[in-house]
């Protein structure tokens, strides 16, 4: 059964912002989140583990799995600039 996808106000619009060649890859790396919520590259961030990271060039799509509900919710898509890019998540 695929999980239900769900985007932040903040997430939907950092896509916006992203460059258009980055941007049409970042919409299908989210949705194929349905069918497969943990795809190869995808990495549980260290201390919450609800929490993973997928890498897209320079960027990092940031989100969180409700296992119990089969539910992704996509918190934020930012420019990997160290640690600060995963603070402020919620």
């Amino acid at each position: 059964m695929p999980y239900r996808i769900k985007i932040t106000d903040d997430a939907a619009r950092d896509v916006l912002r992203l460059p258009g060649n980055v941007r049409q890859r970042a919409r299908r790396i989210i949705n194929a989140l349905a069918d497969d919520p943990r795809p190869t590259g995808a990495k549980a961030l260290r201390g919450a583990p609800e929490y993973y990271r997928i890498r897209l060039e320079d960027w990092r799509i940031i989100y969180q799995l409700f296992e119990n509900h089969q539910v992704v919710l996509v918190l934020r898509v930012r420019r990997k600039s160290g640690p600060e890019t995963y603070r402020d998540l919620e």
